[in-house]
Parts: structure tokens; C-alpha cells; sequence
């Protein structure tokens, strides 16, 4: 139950549930002139963070080599290459989740059913960037990837992005818009797909983000879930996560906040190699958003916290891999 403005919100000191937490959106590899080697970001989420109970349990990793251009418009490495060097990093370390990177246009379907098929335990997922490969997300040749997808039980995770103009006007024309995304995704309605970022661009980008997950529940034609990365970064008060939690709470087929899940975009933008050092930015976005449910919600935080930032993308992984263990 969302709580008004003279409600008791009690205290804010217990916003933790034990801790445990899974980054649903996280990367290593090369971006622009940043490195980030594989080992790095491992010992980042190794540590607990600076309040001393919340954790990062696993992550779910995708190779930014496979995903960033180069001075061609080609991916820095292909889909065999860099999705190999991310899984024998996985092998070795359990907290990865590896989502290998999919690349229609550049790659091919039976490259990632190659992988599939050799590492079927350890492969978790797919994952698309329709922005990097400048093809609409609802281009066809995104269909023979998710295919495999729907064969192998695998969830897939889509770059959402909606532009604007240098007026802020809304353009409904990206490649990585929400409704194109979904249009693929009610093609396959068996297969978990989710919105990264719920829509970046901004304040009205993400309440489009939020319309087409909401949309997907009411025609219950796709499974669509969102992750909450860089949704609203700069504003601790969190309106947009807290006016998607409210909306999934009370949807037209009940409570489904279960297709919420928490993640960052690591080592990213704010989130990038200084914080990796001194880790600030990434613990003061868990104490933010968690204070603004437990502002918002009351008795219910708790149980909100837990889902959102853990058992949501353990239930997903679970039910579609079988089994969450690497």
C-alpha cells in the first residue's frame, strides 16, 4: 500500500532486507576510452558496501566488446570472440551471470547457439543493443536469435532508449524504443524480456518506459520485465521507480512487481572506473532508492526491497535456466 503525505512512515534505519542483491545490469570490456577488465569489476562486487549489510550476491554481466563500434560501425570483437572471453571469466568466478551479446546485422543466430549448445549451464541469457547496431528493435533479424531464445529457455535483455529533440520533444523513432522492443517480444510471449534502463532519456523517456510495461500486463501478450538502471539517477526522491512500483502493485492483473528488477549499468557513466575505486555513487543509489520505497510504502518496504533488488532476477533466472547456480 502507497502511503500519503500524513501517514506514518516509521523509521527509515532497517532499510536493508539481510542484504542480499542482484545487479541485473552490469558490464565489463572496453566503452569509449575506458577499460574495464573483467577482474576488476569482480572485486568491486566482492565488497560489501559502505553501510555494512547490503552485498551484490551475483551480477548479470554482458561483454561491452561485443556491444561498442568501432571506427567502422563493426563491434570491437565478434560474437564468437567476446562472448568467449566473458564466459571463461564466469567459469571461474560464480558471481558472474553471463548474457552473451547478440548481434543481428554483424552476427549470426547459429554463432550463439555454437555457444549454447557447448555452455547451456552457465549462459543465462541473451542480450541485444539496437542502438550500437543502429537496427530497430523490431527488425526482423532479431527474430532467428530469439528463436533460440524461446528453444534454449533463455531471458534476453534489450538496450530501451527513447530520443528527443534538441527541444525535448519526444521522438517515437529510436531503434531502441519500448513499443519496437515489445512488438519482438509479443512474438515469443514465453520469453522473459527485459526493458534495460525502463526507456533512457529522461524524465519522459522512462514514463514511456513504464506505459509499455504497463501496456504488456494489460494485453497479457508479452513478458515483459524493466530494470531500474539510471532511472531517476539524479534525484534521490525516485519518483519514476516509485510511480512503477505503485502502478505494478495495483495493474490490471494484480501485483506484478515481480517484473521489476534493480541494476546500474556498471561500471558506466557514474558508476565508472573512479567509482569502481571508491564505490560511493553505487551504494548511494541502493541507500536512495531503498529509502524512497520505505518513504512510499510502509509496511509493505520490506517485501518490496527484497523483490526488487533480489528475488525478482533469482525467480527469473530460476525458472528460465533451471537452475542459478554456475
Amino acid at each position: 500500500m502507497r502511503l500519503n503525505s500524513v501517514q506514518e512512515t516509521g523509521t527509515l534505519q532497517n532499510i536493508n532486507f539481510r542484504g542480499k542483491i542482484i545487479d541485473a545490469h552490469v558490464h565489463c570490456g572496453q566503452w569509449n576510452f575506458d577499460n574495464f577488465p573483467c577482474q576488476d569489476v569482480v572485486q568491486f562486487f566482492s565488497k560489501k558496501f559502505n553501510n555494512g549489510k547490503d552485498y551484490v550476491d551475483k551480477v548479470i554481466i554482458s561483454n561491452l566488446d561485443c556491444i561498442k563500434n568501432d571506427k567502422d560501425c563493426r563491434p570491437l570483437k565478434d560474437e564468437m570472440s567476446g562472448n568467449l572471453l566473458l564466459i571463461k571469466e564466469a567459469q571461474k568466478e560464480q558471481k558472474l551471470i553471463p548474457f552473451v551479446v547478440c548481434q543481428p546485422g554483424h552476427g549470426s543466430a547459429e554463432n550463439i547457439e555454437i555457444l549454447l549448445k557447448k555452455y547451456s549451464k552457465l549462459i543465462k541469457g541473451l542480450k541485444f543493443h539496437p542502438t550500437c547496431l543502429n537496427l530497430a528493435a523490431n527488425d526482423i533479424q532479431y527474430l532467428p536469435y530469439m528463436k533460440l531464445a524461446e528453444k534454449y529457455n533463455k531471458p534476453c535483455l534489450f538496450h530501451s532508449e527513447v530520443l528527443s529533440d534538441a527541444a525535448g520533444n519526444i521522438l517515437r523513432t529510436g531503434v531502441s524504443d519500448p513499443d519496437y522492443i515489445y512488438e519482438t517480444a509479443a512474438k515469443f510471449p514465453n520469453i522473459p524480456v527485459i526493458l534495460g534502463h525502463m526507456g533512457l532519456g529522461g524524465d519522459k523517456a522512462h514514463e514511456i518506459g513504464i506505459s509499455t510495461l504497463l501496456k504488456s500486463i494489460d494485453k497479457n501478450d508479452a513478458k515483459l520485465y524493466a530494470d531500474i538502471s539510471w532511472v531517476d539517477w539524479n534525484n534521490p526522491e525516485k519518483p519514476h521507480i516509485i510511480d512503477v512500483i505503485d502502478k505494478l502493485l495495483h495493474s490490471s492483473n494484480g501485483d506484478m512487481t515481480e517484473r521489476l528488477l534493480f541494476g546500474t549499468d556498471a561500471p558506466l557513466g557514474e558508476f565508472g572506473e573512479k567509482a569502481l575505486k571508491q564505490q560511493g555513487a553505487y551504494d548511494a543509489n541502493i541507500i536512495n532508492i531503498k529509502t524512497a520505497i520505505k518513504k512510499n510504502f510502509g509496511i509493505d518496504a520490506n517485501k518490496l526491497i527484497s523483490k526488487i533488488f533480489y528475488r525478482n532476477c533469482k525467480k527469473l533466472l530460476e525458472k528460465q535456466n533451471l537452475d542459478l547456480s554456475v
